[in-house]
């Protein structure tokens, strides 16, 4: 499970990943958007995809598993 985890990381946007970070840092959806100057549907676009593509679950597994691949 941890090299598919691995493969997709590589698979990661430059937006996706700037959203991360900014999940990571506790920002709320509708923070990320006003920021971004993206929609907030587009901000939970991002979020889903970066639930899958990190095979997780919820926010607390997607910064773990994010850490556990030195994405953050």
């Amino acid at each position: 499970m941890q090299s598919n985890i691995k493969d997709n990381t590589n698979d990661l946007t430059f937006r996706e990943k700037e959203i991360l970070i900014l999940i990571f840092e506790g920002q709320t959806t509708k923070q990320i958007s006003q920021k971004l100057f993206i929609s907030e549907f587009t901000v939970k676009t991002h979020r889903h995809n970066l639930l899958k593509k990190l095979r997780a679950h919820n926010t607390a597994e997607l910064i773990k598993n994010a850490l556990n691949q030195n994405l953050l």
